[in-house]
């Protein structure tokens, strides 16, 4: 049982993750929508891999711009679809049924891999159960507040919640910016559903309730576009939100104990979160002069903390600090959105039903 596993908790690999990997056949798919800005140097990363890539296959999804003819000029096969698919997944399902390769590694058309990301996601498949193994996210700009909160989400959300998950067993997202999978299991479960707004979720679930391994690696870096204004940023964050509300429906609420334990714990922390708030405010008005910055300190250093410390050992350290203040604000702002959102799926049943980029 790995929550019972030492190495876990020192942030070492399994022990089957030590051992060498066998030689996989590897297909490359990348699904695009008019993506002639960011095509050519996502191909550029993926044929820069330190393993070899049997084939590099670009979903052209009837893009109005030349985002095909960029790809096809990069090397890649370009499959065209015959119309609009109408979401990422079923761009990548158009194209599944012709993969014969050992793994299937999916990437977005806007994010960049590190020279060694799929390499270091290779040993997990030594673990027969392996059905898919995903990476670190970082943002390819750190500029703006929104993408200087987004950077430091990802570093606190993958460093030491996904890091917990990955402790017990229950990556709660194989994230659909960057996955590898085993093409046979990917096939087996139908591909992905469109069933809702984030099929990568989906797929995971789908795989920890038939008893599948998925697994998330510290080291095998990406790096997607995020979205630099608030605009943009809050149509991507509902988008996220009201896929986790789906995903909770579509599932009928139905998970094994651990995968429930993550599910839900973090939509009553959610949930109780403005509490919280509203405790700190009255501690404030009660006696400014201690309880708020002691209230302020304690709630920085649960962030700072463990995200210096990853940004030290990515050589990212000046750039954590400086975004730490950016995150304060952004929770915020995510506080605001994942209420607006469940009001819309579960309460007034709003659905949402088209699939919006995050630039």
């Amino acid at each position: 049982m790995r929550l019972l596993d030492w190495r876990w908790w020192l942030g070492l690999k399994p022990k089957f993750a030590l051992r060498p990997p066998k030689k996989y056949s590897i297909t490359v798919v990348i699904p695009a929508y008019n993506e002639r800005r960011s095509i050519a140097a996502t191909i550029e990363s993926v044929k820069r891999q330190s393993v070899k890539i049997d084939e590099i296959i670009v979903v052209d999804d009837c893009s109005t711009d030349i985002t095909g003819k960029i790809a096809k000029i990069k090397g890649a096969t370009v499959i065209r679809t015959p119309k609009n698919q109408g979401t990422k997944a079923m761009a990548q399902n158009y194209v599944i049924p012709m993969i014969t390769t050992d793994l299937l590694a999916t990437i977005d058309a806007d994010t960049l891999l590190a020279k060694d990301a799929i390499e270091k996601t290779l040993p997990y498949f030594n673990n027969p159960k392996t059905a898919s193994v995903c990476g670190f996210v970082i943002p390819q700009r750190i500029k703006t507040i929104w993408e200087r909160g987004r950077f430091i989400e990802y570093v606190l959300g993958i460093s030491v919640f996904k890091a917990a998950q990955n402790n017990t067993g229950a990556i709660l997202v194989s994230s659909g910016c960057f996955s590898v999978f085993r093409t046979r299991l990917l096939k087996k479960f139908g591909g992905f559903k469109a069933r809702t707004m984030a099929e990568d979720m989906d797929l995971t679930w789908e795989f920890a309730l038939k008893g599948y391994d998925v697994y998330c690696v510290q080291d095998a870096y990406c790096f997607p576009l995020d979205p630099p204004s608030a605009k943009i940023f809050i149509r991507q964050v509902d988008r996220w939100y009201r896929s986790f509300f789906q995903n909770i429906s579509v599932h009928n609420f139905r998970m094994n104990k651990k995968l429930g334990a993550f599910v839900y714990g973090y939509l009553i922390e959610s949930i109780v979160a403005p509490i919280i708030l509203l405790a700190g405010l009255c501690l404030y008005l009660g006696n400014p002069w201690v309880a708020l910055p002691l209230w302020m300190a304690a709630d920085t250093a649960l962030v700072a903390i463990p995200c210096l410390i990853k940004g030290a050992k990515a050589g990212m350290f000046r750039k954590v600090l400086t975004s730490i203040p950016s995150y304060l604000i952004v929770r915020q702002v995510n506080l605001y959105v994942f209420w607006r959102s469940l009001w819309k799926e579960w309460v007034i049943r709003d659905r949402l039903v088209s699939w919006n980029k995050g630039h």
